[in-house]
C-alpha cells in the first residue's frame, strides 16, 4: 500500500496519510469545488489501510496507536459532510487498533472550528482532543 500525500490548494487541505511514518494529518482550507471527488481518494486510502491493519493483526503484529490530526481553518458545508464520513471510516478502524485519537486543532479565536471539533466529537465514538494550535 502507498501513502497518500496531497498538497494544499486554495480550496483543498493538505493531506498526509502515511502508514509507514504513522502520520495522519489534514490541514488547511476544506472547500473543494466537488467535495465528493476530493474525498474519494481519502476514503479509498482508508479502506486499503483497514485491509493493511487486518493483515498486520493476522500476522501477529501488535495493534497500533493512531492519532489523526486535523488543523482546518475553514470547512465548507459540503466538506463538513465528507469530513464526518471520513471520521466514521476512521472509527471503523477501532477493532484493528490499540487506540485511535482525533487531535482537532483550531486557531486562536476561531470559535467556528473549535465548535466543529466539539460537534464531531459527539458524533463518533473516538477519543477526541480539541485544543488551540500553538
Amino acid at each position: 500500500m502507498n501513502k497518500l500525500i496531497l498538497e494544499a490548494t486554495d480550496t483543498t487541505p493538505k493531506v498526509v496519510l502515511d502508514h509507514l511514518e504513522n502520520k495522519f494529518e489534514i490541514s488547511g482550507e476544506a472547500s473543494p469545488e466537488d467535495a465528493k471527488v476530493f474525498y474519494a481518494s481519502l476514503f479509498t486510502w482508508l479502506e486499503q489501510y483497514k485491509n493493511y491493519l487486518y493483515f498486520l493483526n493476522n500476522e501477529g503484529n501488535s495493534k497500533k496507536d493512531l492519532v489523526f490530526t486535523f488543523h482546518l481553518n475553514y470547512v465548507s458545508s459540503s466538506a463538513i459532510k465528507y469530513t464526518y464520513n471520513f471520521l466514521q471510516q476512521v472509527e471503523e478502524l477501532k477493532p484493528l487498533c490499540h487506540t485511535i485519537t482525533i487531535k482537532w486543532l483550531y486557531d486562536k479565536e476561531d470559535t467556528d472550528m473549535e465548535d466543529n471539533g466539539k460537534e464531531f466529537a459527539t458524533m463518533v465514538n473516538i477519543s477526541f482532543v480539541i485544543e488551540q494550535a500553538a
